[in-house]
């Protein structure tokens, strides 16, 4: 029976880890989705406007969450992310992000850039947020792109 248990113990330690890295990258995946919906409204946006919104209201998009203000800007909190709109109100060359969604305690955001096309994840300073960007995007050294 010891040895039944034991069997049991080392399969889970060696499992958890690997079940925390795929609940990750599912819950990964709605800020992926949502960044990309900031960024083509964005675009939509700019072509009408001149400029990039600074308000996700200002967007014709949906986003679900409650709204609030995080610093002094507009976002929308779901329940793993804070999404916002990040034009500044700039012109197409002075803007390089459209959207970011900053995941809740992991330490790391998603971002749009605008010039590369790509989806980024960005990990906060001295934080875990390094380790989950490699996880994501299986890419060992900056830009953590998708």
């Amino acid at each position: 029976l010891l040895v039944v248990v034991l069997i049991i113990g080392i399969l889970a330690a060696v499992a958890l880890p690997q079940y925390e890295k795929a609940v990750e990258k599912s819950r990964a995946s709605e800020g992926l989705v949502l960044v990309n919906i900031i960024s083509q409204a964005q675009e939509v946006y700019y072509l009408a406007n001149g400029e990039y919104a600074t308000d996700l209201a200002d967007l014709d998009i949906t986003i679900p969450g409650k709204e609030e203000v995080v610093g002094n800007t507009p976002s929308k909190i779901t329940d793993y992310f804070a999404c916002r709109a990040v034009g500044m109100g700039a012109s197409a060359e002075g803007t390089t992000r459209l959207g970011v969604c900053r995941r809740h305690s992991k330490g790391y955001a998603i971002a749009y850039d605008r010039y590369s096309k790509q989806l980024l994840c960005i990990p906060d300073e001295g934080t875990e947020g390094e380790k989950w960007c490699r996880i994501l995007t299986n890419k060992q050294d900056s830009p953590y792109n998708f």
